[in-house]
């Protein structure tokens, strides 16, 4: 099992849009994906299952914040009983949706003083309860401005895809992300995580010069895919992007990125 997590400094930058096209490409190549919406407003849940489906599930208590409570209480939890079957394309995604439980599960973690390292509650809860059944886990997390959320995800994580846009002051917020990120985590952070640019307009003068923006802000390793603003792209869960030869060829593009990073074996926590 490899779990990679989305971040991002902010929101809007299209994190979960990429993580579910990526999603997409794993299934796509036979692998058992499992994705996990690890933010309270339930984006990725709603997108997959609509509403009445995320209202139904958190009406019945099968969310990721029911199972992390009572994984807090000490109870034996199968991730299996949580996840749900969600359609991607013409494939099947198994998905742990999120709801308001998360939060409450996120503060007991956090704020209760019952746990001393509370930034490793999701790894624990992901070794203990089944995800290795999974050959990829996608945690989806709530922007930066969450910093539980984020440091969760990170220590729970082998791989970080940080999400951004060339445009306005979106660099400089996901540098800031990542001295804050130092400042907490004793090492790693940076070994980890990879910066995808997302959402360019070739048209633009930012859109031209997205590598060199990012660079001058930010010091950290890159994917050498681009992916560019396209309507294909918002088609989400029929994956309209393979209607789109460009689209397409930049999403194989950073599939093949991202398989050959995991494939580098790298232990940090």
């Amino acid at each position: 099992m490899q779990a990679i997590a989305f971040l991002s400094a902010s929101g809007g930058v299209g994190k979960t849009t990429i993580a579910a096209h990526l999603a997409h490409r794993f299934l796509n190549e036979g692998r058992r994906v499992l994705m996990v919406d690890l933010d309270p407003s339930a984006g990725l849940s709603t997108a997959l299952l609509g509403e009445a489906g995320v209202a139904q599930l958190e009406e019945r208590r099968r969310t990721v914040g029911d199972a992390l409570l009572r994984f807090l209480r000490g109870e034996d939890v199968e991730l299996a009983d949580y996840a749900v079957t969600a359609k991607l394309g013409i494939y099947k995604v198994d998905l742990v949706p999120s709801g308001d439980s998360l939060s409450d599960a996120m503060g007991l973690a956090w704020y209760s003083g019952s746990r001393p390292s509370p930034e490793r509650l999701l790894r624990q809860f992901l070794e203990r309860s089944g995800a290795a059944s999974w050959d990829v886990v996608v945690l989806d997390t709530l922007p930066f401005y969450e910093r539980r959320y984020t440091l969760t995800a990170i220590y729970a994580a082998d791989k970080i895809i940080v999400v951004t846009h060339p445009y306005g002051a979106e660099p400089f917020r996901v540098r800031r992300m990542y001295n804050k990120i130092a400042e907490i985590v004793e090492t790693g952070a940076d070994l980890k995580a990879k910066v995808l640019i997302n959402k360019v307009d070739g048209s633009t003068k930012e859109g031209r010069e997205a590598f060199k923006i990012v660079e001058r802000s930010l010091n950290l390793p890159r994917f050498q895919t681009i992916i560019n603003q396209r309507v294909a792209y918002s088609r989400v869960p029929a994956m309209g992007y393979l209607d789109d030869r460009k689209a397409r060829e930049e999403v194989e593009s950073l599939h093949r990125e991202v398989k050959e990073w995991l494939s580098v074996e790298l232990n940090v926590y």
